[in-house]
């Protein structure tokens, strides 16, 4: 019996119903109704459990764009949908843009319709995959010129056409495959509240107070900064906050490496460049900042501290904003957090810039270049334009935004990349905080002058335009090899935080005058862990960079002559075969 045949047979029973009126079901099915009713609308409109449907039953074309839940996104996508209403297109998040679901969805044809790429190494992924939908024709007919870009994103968006004339406009010479979303460059946030009140304690013990950062401080300013704003608890056990965040969120060693005039790659990614002595001056700059001078938290000090809670709650960001942190090195996009939960003032400066040592020294040495930097001489001094800002550099990374090949909406996506490289969008997103715009000319308006709704942040302006004069374009490995070698570099700063490298020379010692945590200390070094960091870091490097090559070699040279000598090898067997039964029988009939 079926449970519909059963059910038919209990309504029809006399023995249940017997003395149940017909009235009596009827109000009995009217309560359950009224029941279901008010569970549904309960729901529905005042628990928000069930979502609106985008869609609108159908007359609006839905966009899923895959990226993080920034809280910024909210706004972004409610500008979107007023903008392009009479296009009948809605764009909804995907919260999440992980690289290996991108992957996986495109290859079974589903996924989202656009998505956010994080790094130049991601997209040369998904480049090499053909995964994203190439725009030259879109790009052509709603008339977006590459050259609007940054220029130092354009390896992000595009890869080049080989053999092109030199008169080839620009949808001749580069094949299309993203815009731009944000920029984003590292500048140095700083807790000014905590600054104020250790300046405070500090004079009430007569002790001099480091001065505040300026657009041309140095590596070794910093640490004097962060020195100052790392503090212990009274019994000495526990650190109560730190002076720096560290390499965090892309702001260290990437950054310290171009910055000492290296680099981890060659121009086109095909050579390790690390080894370098730049390359040893960053990593152990790195080093020292976590275990000589003690103002960055190892990963076990790391996990000691509380951060904040939702978006970024116990990353470095999430430590800064929860009061931890008297400096950190990052993007703008940072200020998002920051403004929604730090109960502190932020005042955001340059990246300190690389100055040599013995000639920081030097100047501290002399007591009216110490009490006034812009004295500071000689070819990294202050005085000249040229030396003040040499040693600056940052790499410019962000997210772009591709279409997913294969998706139903192909033209409606491209309406979402359009938007992203509209006024509109870059005005919002800087206005927001979420880094710089697509376009250059946007950011600039809007840093060259105050905005009212924010009068506080008018003090950043002057870092955020000196930092987009210094961009260094990110790099990737070739051959393949870009996902290894970027996680390569995350293990070289992790592993020099944590202190894993020995240095190349036991005996060898490096005696940083005037960085003592009193003005009449030193801080000792061993200066050769750099050096042996890099040199050892380089060898894997090159041998993940060469396996790539090997790979990238035998999948792309022709294979005609290989089948060609195994199809004669099977033939030659057939015939030894043939041969070899035409004499047995042979045998057979003598």
């Amino acid at each position: 019996m079926t449970i519909s045949h059963f059910f038919l047979h209990l309504a029809l029973s006399p023995r249940i119903f017997n003395g149940f009126s017909l009235r009596d079901l009827s109000t009995t099915i009217a309560v359950l109704a009224l029941i279901l009713v008010g569970w549904y609308a309960l729901n529905r409109w005042g628990l928000s459990v069930y979502p609106d449907d985008p869609s609108a039953g159908g007359e609006y074309t839905v966009i899923r764009w895959a990226s993080d839940p920034n809280p910024a996104r909210t706004e972004q996508m409610a500008l979107f949908n007023r903008l392009y209403e009479d296009k009948k297109v809605r764009v909804v998040l995907d919260p999440s843009a992980d690289v290996q679901k991108i992957l996986t969805q495109a290859a079974a044809g589903s996924g989202p319709d656009v998505f956010d790429i994080y790094s130049y190494a991601t997209f040369a992924l998904y480049a090499s995959k053909g995964v994203m939908v190439e725009l030259n024709d879109y790009m052509r007919e709603a008339k977006l010129n590459f050259d609007d870009f940054w220029l130092h994103r354009r390896n992000a968006l595009a890869v080049p056409v080989a053999d092109v004339p030199a008169e080839a406009d620009e949808y001749e010479r580069f094949r299309i495959f993203a815009v731009p979303n944000n920029v984003t460059v590292s500048v140095t946030f700083l807790n000014r509240s905590l600054y104020d009140a250790v300046q405070r304690e500090r004079q009430a013990q007569n002790l001099a107070m480091p001065p505040l950062p300026w657009n041309h401080w140095t590596w070794w300013d910093y640490v004097l900064l962060c020195q100052a704003l790392t503090k212990k608890s009274a019994d000495g056990r526990r650190y109560e906050t730190f002076g720096s965040g560290g390499a965090g969120f892309g702001g260290g060693l990437n950054n310290f490496i171009y910055q000492a005039g290296g680099s981890f790659l060659n121009d086109d990614g095909t050579e390790i460049a690390l080894d370098s002595p730049a390359g040893a001056i960053a990593a152990q700059y790195l080093y020292d900042l976590v275990n000589t001078f003690h103002v960055v938290p190892s990963a076990e000090d790391q996990s000691a501290q509380t951060g904040g809670g939702g978006w970024g709650g116990q990353s470095i960001l999430g430590l800064y904003s929860a009061g931890k942190l008297g400096t950190i090195l990052i993007g703008r996009w940072g200020l998002i957090k920051v403004r929604r939960e730090a109960r502190f003032t932020t005042e955001i400066y340059p990246m300190p810039r690389y100055v040599p040592y013995e000639e920081w020294e030097r100047w501290m040495s002399d007591p009216d270049i110490r009490a006034n930097p812009s004295l500071r001489d000689g070819p990294w001094g202050e005085i000249s334009e040229t030396g003040r800002h040499r040693g600056k550099a940052g790499e410019m990374g962000g997210r772009v935004t591709a279409i997913r090949k294969g998706t139903q909406h192909e033209r409606e996506a491209f309406y979402f990349l359009e938007y992203l490289s509209s006024p509109d969008f870059n005005n919002l997103l800087t206005k927001d905080a979420d880094a710089f715009g697509s376009r250059k000319q946007f950011s600039e308006r809007y840093f060259s002058q105050p905005d009212p709704e924010f009068p506080d942040e008018d003090q950043h302006r002057s870092a955020l335009l000196d930092a987009m004069e210094h961009p260094v374009a990110e790099q990737a490995a070739a051959y393949g090899a870009a996902f290894d070698i970027t996680r390569l570099q995350g293990a070289l700063g992790t592993n020099l935080i944590n202190a894993a490298y020995q240095p190349a020379d036991s005996t060898a010692r490096q005696t940083y005058r005037f960085l003592g945590r009193m003005p009449d200390q030193s801080a000792v070094s061993n200066p050769t862990v750099g050096q042996a960091a890099v040199t050892e870091m380089s060898v894997r490097m090159r041998e993940s960079l060469a396996k790539a090559k090997r790979n990238r070699t035998l999948s792309s040279r022709s294979h005609a002559f290989d089948l060609l000598g195994i199809a004669i090898l099977l033939g030659a067997i057939g015939v030894g075969l043939a041969f070899y039964a035409r004499r047995q029988r042979a045998e057979m009939d003598a």
